[in-house]
């Protein structure tokens, strides 16, 4: 709700954050999180419903940048904001790319440099300017979900 009330309504040239990305990447970053592949199949359905692209764009996007979090959670391990950066923007890239190359099969005309320079590159921006919030939200939330086992 938030991300198709408040943040697609805030937009930079023609970009805007998407919180459901960071959502799961952030997810996906907590190292007790097991099963964060299953929020990207939920978030990307719901995405996908609500959204414009072609059917399950949003969905593919969203599964391959969880497996991708999760990837680089392993090799980043004591850094995870740092991994929250890079996944970010590997994450906005690779969604946008996506979408840009879904619509081109699909028959729409998109011109490439326009769309990065004024879609991909302010989206960029924004999920960077959303990221360390989130993050540090969704580790709060993990961290009362999947509390610390004390020993006795």
């Amino acid at each position: 709700m938030l991300q198709t009330v408040i943040i697609s309504r805030l937009p930079l040239l023609s970009g805007s954050a998407d919180l459901v990305l960071l959502v799961l990447l952030a997810w996906s970053l907590q190292s007790k999180v097991k099963y964060s592949w299953l929020w990207a199949l939920i978030g990307g359905l719901m995405v996908s419903y609500v959204s414009a692209m072609p059917d399950f764009t949003p969905l593919i996007g969203y599964v391959v940048v969880v497996i991708m979090a999760r990837l680089i959670q392993r090799r980043i391990w004591q850094v995870p904001i740092l991994a929250m950066f890079v996944g970010t923007v590997i994450g906005t890239f690779f969604t946008h790319f996506l979408d840009i190359i879904v619509l081109f099969i699909a028959g729409q005309s998109v011109p490439f440099q326009d769309s990065i320079a004024y879609i991909t590159l302010p989206s960029a921006f924004l999920n960077l300017l959303l990221a360390l919030p989130v993050y540090v939200i969704m580790t709060d939330l993990a961290k009362m979900v999947y509390p610390q086992e004390v020993e006795v």
